[in-house]
């Protein structure tokens, strides 16, 4: 069928630099007319079913692209920035072309290029958020997600098909969707919340039905999560940062050299000094179990090679770059061959930093970084609200519902050298204050509302000013009904928060978890020492890191170095953190298991995606014709037979992992068999809970905040 195609004259502002062809195709079509739908809209002059399309490029600037290797997947770019640099979507570039058109130049120019970096901000979708510390300003949140656009810049394309030009003073706010139409599920819950008013509570369980990729993705986190929560804490997982040697032979190990203050690879001979540490992302887990023994070497009672026995690793590319070359040399590499990037100093030592491996900072740069993961329940009470979700990525680590953490000490604690609280996660919440200070309205330049994350669970300490009670009047004991096993070795424990009460939990900000704590057994194996190596008297040398602040150090100068680096963080509005929408975005992975990634699937368009939606709706019972369940059954079969869309991020691209031998029986699995303990069990009966449960919405009147 013929398109309503209107040509129109391009804006005559530009301060666009020719640029030349590198190693791609120079299409400028896809983006002539996208830019002029773009541009039509901000001058509000659109129509429903018309196709707008400049006349040509900007001067200076052209449309490029590059097909991926075999796969079908294009990427595009706008080249000609005074820069020299591209921009990597319409998203980025836009908010520059607005900025031309208003102004005239460049000058003042908040685009990521003009300023030097790709920063979060506000972001034209839903979904977005805006990084910050423990308070962060968000315009809205959701499960959709395209590249950030700069704070200042009002985005044209906020109007939807659903909203027209009114001769009205106070116009009502049109429908709130991103450009592929997808309803803002995050606004219309707070909606919700605004419409019961004070007095009334809203509770809902976070179930997007019009959004293909939730649909897509949702089932498939679910039982990734559930398969987590039963592996022990010294276990990584998948997305988690790691170090690793690469050159680490079969006989190997690792052990702390007291000498050199720093883990060290060596043999049946002595030390190992040729040897160099790298950082990558776990993204497949072994199919042979796993236990206690495999933290110190490859046990006897292994019977696949590592390809089976061990965890794909792929080294971390650099953020902000578009080479990712590092994503394609991955290795399998054993536990025991592993480390925690929380333990980064302690590898590393006094290496210099000319001599680090560049995966290293890559994974340095990323540490002042988040994002949430299965969100599963809503609830509010104007003019507040919180999002609860099942696990948060916090720098290199995934923090779910029921791990132990360790605390960061607070700010007024008078020691700052060492942590003396740990927790038992039990929830998880993003909470959404002020927003009867805020605009109602995702898509201007209105007061977007705070949002804030903190974590909240039962606490104990080795300090017994921190008892619950008074000084030392609450020790807790080994039997006591939640106390985690996994703190037995480290000193005598007091709690924090009332044993008697189970529902009374202490609440803290994001910012002061360091990581998963560990049982001082996996500790001690993570850290052994060797028992040939001696120190300078000749004696043995056992001095090991072994204590409950063990990777403290590292983290503070880890994130310290992020904040300094991550040109992400948006440093000029005060922010100290980026939050990223999904693991994908956090660690800027183009590629997975050789499986290319993104938010979205930049080739689908808004046809498709409304055809999915349809036949969703089908599927659901909510349209019955037998021409809609035939266009359904048609559309399921045709999506069958198409690889996994790259929207689906790193689940899918897990889900799907490759093995190292064609025809694997294995392959795609990456469930692990694992030793029970405690702690998975503690961890399993957490991620139970689908739903929030009769008491739990009520639990902020016996919440203890604690910042």
């Amino acid at each position: 069928m013929a398109r309503n195609v209107v040509t129109i004259p391009v804006w005559n502002d530009s301060d666009g630099q020719h640029a030349s062809s590198k190693d791609r195709s120079r299409n400028d079509g896809y983006f002539e007319e996208r830019l002029g739908e773009l541009w039509m809209r901000e001058r509000g002059q659109a129509q429903p079913g018309v196709v707008y399309r400049l006349d040509r490029m900007p001067a200076g600037y052209s449309g490029w692209e590059k097909r991926r290797g075999d796969s079908k997947h294009v990427d595009r770019y706008i080249a000609g920035h005074p820069s020299g640099k591209d921009f990597r979507s319409l998203n980025e570039a836009w908010p520059h072309f607005q900025h031309l058109i208003a102004h005239g130049s460049a000058h003042g120019c908040l685009c990521v290029l003009c300023t030097g970096g790709r920063k979060k901000t506000k972001t034209n979708r839903s979904g977005s958020l805006t990084s910050g510390s423990s308070g962060l300003q968000s315009r809205h949140f959701g499960p959709s997600s395209t590249s950030a656009v700069a704070k200042p810049v009002k985005v044209a394309a906020r109007k939807t098909q659903n909203t027209f030009d009114s001769d009205s003073e106070t116009p009502q706010r049109g429908k709130q969707a991103d450009p592929e139409g997808i309803p803002d599920y995050y606004r219309i819950l707070l909606d919700k919340v605004k419409a019961a008013g004070p007095d009334g509570i809203v509770r809902e369980n976070v179930i997007d039905q019009l959004s293909p990729d939730w649909r897509a993705g949702h089932q498939m986190l679910q039982g990734m999560l559930e398969d987590w929560s039963q592996q022990p804490s010294f276990v990584p997982r998948i997305g988690e940062l790691v170090l690793f040697i690469r050159s680490l032979g079969h006989e190997d190990t690792l052990a702390w050299d007291a000498n050199s203050k720093c883990l060290r690879p060596r043999n049946s001979k002595g030390w190992l000094d040729h040897y160099r540490w790298e950082t990558g992302v776990v993204t497949q887990s072994p199919i042979e179990s796993v236990s206690h023994d495999d933290l110190i070497g490859v046990p006897a009672s292994k019977t696949h090679n590592v390809t089976y026995s061990g965890f794909r690793v792929e080294p971390l590319p650099e953020p902000g770059s578009q080479s990712k070359t590092y994503s394609s040399q991955h290795k399998y590499v054993p536990l025991h061959a592993l480390r925690p990037f929380l333990y980064w100093r302690e590898c590393l030592g006094s290496t210099d930093e000319q001599d680090w491996h560049p995966t290293v900072k890559h994974a340095l740069t990323v540490a002042s970084s988040w994002s949430l993961l299965g969100k599963y329940n809503f609830t509010g009470s104007w003019p507040e609200a919180t999002l609860f979700c099942r696990g948060v990525y916090i720098g290199p680590e995934l923090i779910m519902m029921g791990d132990l953490v360790r605390l960061e000490p607070r700010p007024k604690d008078s020691r700052q050298d060492a942590i003396v609280d740990v927790m038992v996660v039990s929830s998880i919440r993003l909470r959404f204050v002020k927003l009867d200070e805020s605009s109602d309205d995702d898509y201007d330049d209105g007061d977007p509302y705070t949002t804030c994350l903190h974590i909240a669970g039962k606490v104990w300490s080795l300090d017994p000013k921190r008892s619950f009670a008074g000084i030392g009047a609450s020790p807790a004991k080994p039997n006591q009904p939640g106390f985690p096993s996994e703190l037995a070795g480290y000193g005598n424990w007091f709690n924090v928060t009332d044993p008697s009460n189970e529902r009374q939990k202490l609440e803290v900000p994001y910012t002061r978890v360091l990581g998963r704590c560990l049982a001082k057994d996996a500790l001690h194996r993570w850290f052994p020492t060797s028992d040939k190596g001696l120190s300078n008297n000749g004696q043995v040398a056992r001095s090991q890191p072994l204590e409950l602040s063990q990777g403290l150090h590292s983290m503070r100068e880890a994130r310290a170095y992020s904040r300094a680096h991550d040109t992400r963080i948006d440093r000029a509005s005060g922010q100290s953190w980026f939050w990223a929408e999904t693991r994908i975005e956090q660690l800027d992975l183009h590629e997975i298991n050789g499986k290319f990634v993104g938010s979205k699937e930049e080739a689908r368009d808004r046809k498709q995606v409304n055809a999915w939606r349809q036949a969703l709706k089908v599927l659901d019972g909510k349209k019955g014709s037998l021409d809609e369940y035939f266009a359904a059954k048609r559309q399921r079969e045709e999506e069958s037979k198409q690889p996994t869309s790259s929207a689906f991020g790193m689940m899918a691209s897990v889900a799907q992992g490759d093995s190292a031998t064609e025809g694997d029986a294995a392959q795609g699995e990456d469930l692990m068999d694992v030793d029970d303990d405690a702690a998975s069990s503690r961890r399993r009966s957490s991620m139970q809970m689908l739903s929030m449960d009769e008491h739990e919405g009520d639990d902020d009147s016996v919440m203890i905040i604690d910042d």
